[in-house]
């Protein structure tokens, strides 16, 4: 692609969809969900990777017809299909997209080219929300952007790690240690009874046997299996204060 070409692209983006750009000013932005596009490679991705910046828009176009999955929700960037959203991820976005219940709209969250092309660009999928709505403490965690991991870059004992994280519920973490308050409320409000206390070397944590670790993953980060004071094995979560990208 042509640098020309994609200047005039540029241009015409400012008619992208059908909402009025100084709507946005006023509003929050709430991400229903957060991935790495899929199919990446197979599309012009690559090749337009170069001038793709965070915070560009994202186009959401329907594909019912594809023969693979009926849910299909292809991906485009400055008309141009660079993929799809995953496929588990994707049947109540389409479900919302097919009712025009909530007008999606997508945007490119981080770039990396120093991995491999299926972690190469990362979006986010949202709604405009009128900033006079009061979120309550447990959702606000909706307002933020979701830091990547970057499977590729793993030690093959981290992806097993990563690996046991998903396939089970034994994540533990130090309530204490979480900044963010929202987070701190949730895990607090559901998780400091005695029958979720684990010790590790004395030290007193939480086990989070449900998904609620995963709904948080983007703050909660798996450090390394451990043996607790009872010896049952739990994975031992972080808490990382990420900063959003501006």
């Amino acid at each position: 692609m042509k640098r020309s070409d994609f200047l005039m692209r540029l241009i015409g983006i400012a008619g992208f969809g059908t909402f009025n750009l100084q709507a946005i000013i006023p509003k929050r932005k709430i991400y229903l969900e957060q991935f790495f596009v899929a199919g990446f490679r197979h599309y012009k991705g690559m090749e337009l990777l170069e001038f793709m910046q965070p915070n560009d828009l994202i186009e959401l176009r329907r594909e019912p017809e594809n023969e693979h999955d009926e849910c299909a929700i292809a991906l485009y960037w400055q008309q141009e299909k660079i993929g799809f959203v995953p496929a588990d991820l994707n049947e109540l976005l389409s479900r919302l997209v097919d009712a025009q219940a909530l007008p999606l709209l997508g945007t490119i969250t981080h770039l990396n080219k120093k991995v491999k092309p299926w972690e190469s660009v990362a979006v986010a999928i949202y709604f405009l929300q009128d900033n006079t709505f009061e979120i309550p403490e447990h959702a606000k965690h909706l307002q933020q952007i979701t830091q990547p991991v970057y499977t590729t870059n793993l030690t093959q004992k981290k992806r097993d790690l990563y690996e046991e994280v998903f396939n089970n519920y034994t994540g533990i973490v130090d309530i204490e240690a979480i900044e963010l308050p929202e987070i701190k409320y949730h895990f607090t409000k559901y998780f400091t009874k005695e029958k979720y206390s684990v010790f590790y070397k004395g030290k007193r944590y939480a086990h989070i046997n449900n998904n609620d670790i995963y709904t948080y993953m983007y703050n909660v980060q798996p450090i390394e299996p451990i043996i607790a004071d009872d010896d049952e094995e739990y994975i031992l979560f972080k808490f990382i204060n990420y900063p959003n990208p501006t």
